[in-house]
């Protein structure tokens, strides 16, 4: 009866251990203070995370991450107030694209591109110097043609280009050259008789 006595006891024993155990264990850590996890947001002001920072110089909360001793430098100092405004930035002005369309007449346009020969709206698309031909026609003082002639060499239509000069051009060309030689010919002829006939 004694050995089942102690048994017993020993699991009583065992029993009170295994859950008196943990929940000591439990109530202990529960006492302890927890150690917070803190970043730069948790801060208003940069003296207060160097101060955190000061305690522990082994940043456990990666308050100085350029490891130069100054920790949530981004922050404001004391007695400058915090700023709520986050600045953005302006945009850029964008580049407003005229058309033929955008003019009322030619004269403006033309004022448009006299304003920028470089042409960033491509008014003039022949690049003649008159701009919204196609929209206005011509201005009146461009003394350019409006139609251009259709038709051969005769119509001035200048489609038709021969490269080394036409069969009249070189027989010009060959006459004038043999007329030359002789008229040179005939003088120095007549210029070697006169020496020899003194």
């Amino acid at each position: 009866m004694s050995s089942v006595r102690r048994a017993l006891g020993t699991a009583v024993l065992l029993a009170g251990f295994s859950l008196f155990g943990p929940v000591s264990v439990a109530f202990a850590l529960a006492e302890a203070p927890a150690v917070a996890d803190l970043n730069c947001r948790d801060f208003q002001y940069q003296e207060d995370a160097q101060a955190v920072l000061d305690k522990d110089r082994s940043d456990p909360h990666h308050l100085d991450d350029d490891k130069d001793g100054i920790a949530c430098e981004k922050l404001p100092k004391r007695g400058t107030p915090p700023s709520s405004k986050t600045i953005t930035p302006t945009p850029a002005p964008r580049f407003a694209d005229k058309d033929c369309a955008d003019f009322p007449s030619q004269a403006a346009a033309q004022a448009e591109l006299k304003k920028n020969p470089r042409d960033p709206h491509k008014l003039d698309g022949d690049h003649d110097g008159y701009a919204c031909e196609t929209r206005f026609g011509e201005p009146a003082k461009s003394g350019q043609v409006k139609v251009k002639p259709v038709g051969g060499v005769a119509t001035g239509g200048g489609d038709a280009v021969e490269t080394n000069g036409g069969f009249l051009e070189v027989a010009a060309v060959a006459l004038t050259g043999t007329a030359l030689l002789t008229v040179s010919a005939a003088g120095a002829s007549l210029v070697l008789r006169r020496r020899a006939e003194r």
